[in-house]
């Protein structure tokens, strides 16, 4: 274990949190730690090509910020650049390096990592090359390793071998999905084709970003990577402090890993806190359906998203393949179009010429909630419950709509009991979902169909098509349906302004709003939605 070397990546990979924007005594605290428990290399940051938003500097590292930083004397510090971003390059790839590396002689950077995926690694031989040139330490991190066999691993690392480029060659666990038996062999196999240095970078999705990198040092790899706290894009990556004391405890007494524990406790807590990384259910899921982490990070990040949404947009992902991250795809898990507008159930005539009474779950239905029941009582409109409403009572209760998957399945038992009709789009929920729902008896079923079409509200006898995948669009569309003569609205609260899950809400009732033959809206609870307004307390109700 005596060639075994630490590289902490924390700002270049935890940078996918905060768009590599790092405060200044944050940073000085850590390259203080880092420097003193004697940390082999970091690599501070990405050094991407100009983008047309704003990033802050550790996207960059340009030479002239790097040397502003207080950086440890006589550490190794290095770089990553995306082989996709560069060969891209109108100019070509080599013209893409020139523009953004000077000879290393000039430069603080001394190690320059190139990650690239398996389909593009034939046209990086350009790019290793001219960063050799440039007087650079070279190495290759290859992503996505868990997708391929330890075969196609071993052609890749024969293919660079005979460039003599690269030192360092690395596998990126990127859908943290590897085992240590898996991670294990990957290493010993590739030992027998690379004579240069071999290094993980762990992913922590299922809690084994740790083990997978001691594995791997079991089985040769001398280059480990890690991060404090884990910070890292999705679930994060191999706990830098963790490495530290595995080492120590190993007999590698040069390393202090009691330097970092104050800005791990602090600092970095304060962050994880903030942004949430770290190993859940939902990354664990993503690792095992090999589902690129960013889209949980993105969906659970964004805070736009109920969990039976996300479960939603993982089951689409599971089935159409998302071991890569495209905004496009995300968009198409979580809008979910698959369903039929048409179901086996005609809501015509079913509120005919009656009020309609939306109850969400806003903290207002609790608090209006004696006055709510007087109303139903005394006015007898149709209540329908926005899934299951804890603490409303059931007998109020015309029937429950739910439209997400997951949220149906958790909420089965629910339903069992309170012996009310759920109205449900059976097309649009899987096979095993809608068969249990089929068999609970006494749980009367209204097939009422649903299909997710953006920007797009239009409704049927047997279903309709709404813009988002919102249990209020898919009632809204019921009771328009259904003949009634206007929708209440009992507890859409609203969120925080600054909560994308506002203006979701906002927009789907501003699309319903627009269409000619939209049935009128009146909130007779508190409300920040810009629809008409009454009281549930006016007499003129």
């Amino acid at each position: 274990m005596s060639g075994v070397k630490l590289l902490d990546c924390t700002l270049r990979d935890g940078g996918y949190y905060n768009d590599w924007n790092f405060s200044r005594p944050l940073v000085t605290s850590y390259l203080h730690a880092v420097g003193s428990a004697r940390v082999d290399a970091v690599e501070i940051g990405f050094r991407f090509l100009p983008q047309d938003k704003f990033l802050g500097p550790f996207a960059y590292s340009t030479d002239e910020f790097l040397r502003t930083l207080p950086l440890p004397e006589g550490m190794l510090l290095g770089v990553m650049v995306n082989a996709k971003e560069l060969l891209s390059f109108p100019h070509g790839a080599v013209k893409a390096v020139d523009s953004l590396f000077q000879d290393a002689s000039a430069s603080p950077v001394g190690l320059v990592r190139v990650a690239a995926h398996l389909a593009d690694l034939d046209r990086c031989e350009a790019v290793l090359s001219r960063l050799k040139q440039q007087g650079y330490l070279v190495g290759l991190n290859l992503m996505q390793a868990s997708e391929r066999s330890v075969e196609q691993l071993q052609q890749a690392a024969r293919r660079i071998q005979g460039w003599g480029t690269a030192e360092m060659f690395c596998l990126a666990d990127s859908l943290g999905n590897m085992t240590p038996g898996a991670v294990q062999a990957a290493i010993r196999r590739l030992k027998e084709v690379w004579p240069g240095s071999l290094g993980v970078h762990t992913h922590n999705n299922m809690g084994q970003a740790v083990t997978n990198c001691l594995s791997a040092i079991e089985a040769g790899a001398t280059w480990i990577d890690g991060s404090m706290l884990g910070m890292g894009r999705g679930a994060g990556n191999a706990q830098m402090e963790y490495l530290l004391l595995a080492m120590k405890e190993r007999g590698m007494n040069g390393y202090a890993p009691e330097a970092v524990f104050p800005v791990v406790l602090e600092e970095f807590e304060q962050l994880r806190r903030h942004h949430g990384w770290g190993p859940n259910l939902l990354y664990h899921l993503s690792g095992s359906h090999a589902i690129h982490p960013s889209y949980i990070q993105e969906m659970v990040g964004s805070g736009r998203y109920e969990i039976d949404h996300i479960l939603d947009a993982l089951q689409f992902l599971k089935r159409s393949g998302a071991a890569l991250y495209e905004d496009l795809t995300l968009q198409q898990a979580v809008q979910n179009r698959q369903g039929s507008e048409k179901g086996s159930w005609s809501a015509d005539g079913w509120a005919k010429d009656r009020q309609v009474l939306l109850v969400a779950r806003g903290q207002s239905t609790a608090q209006h909630l004696d006055a709510l029941c007087r109303f139903i009582d005394e006015q007898q409109p149709l209540v329908v419950c926005l899934n299951v409403q804890p603490g409303f009572p059931p007998e109020k209760v015309t029937a429950y709509a739910a439209c997400h998957r997951a949220r149906l399945l958790m909420d089965l038992e629910k339903y069992r009991l309170l012996n009310k009709p759920l109205i449900a789009p059976l097309g649009a929920i899987p096979e095993f979902v809608r068969a249990t729902l089929q068999q609970s008896p006494g749980l009367r079923i209204l097939d009422y169909g649903m299909r997710v079409e953006p920007e797009t509200f239009a409704v049927e006898p047997k279903g309709c098509v709404i813009p988002v995948y919102l249990v209020a669009a898919y009632v809204m569309a019921l009771a328009e349906a259904g003949g009634a003569s206007r929708i209440l609205l009992a507890g859409f609260d609203g969120y925080d302004p600054a909560d994308p899950r506002q203006e979701e809400m906002a927009q789907v009732l501003r699309c319903y709003q627009a269409r000619p033959a939209a049935l009128p809206l009146l909130a007779v609870t508190p409300t920040t939605y810009s629809v008409p307004k009454g009281s549930i307390y006016s007499p003129a109700l």
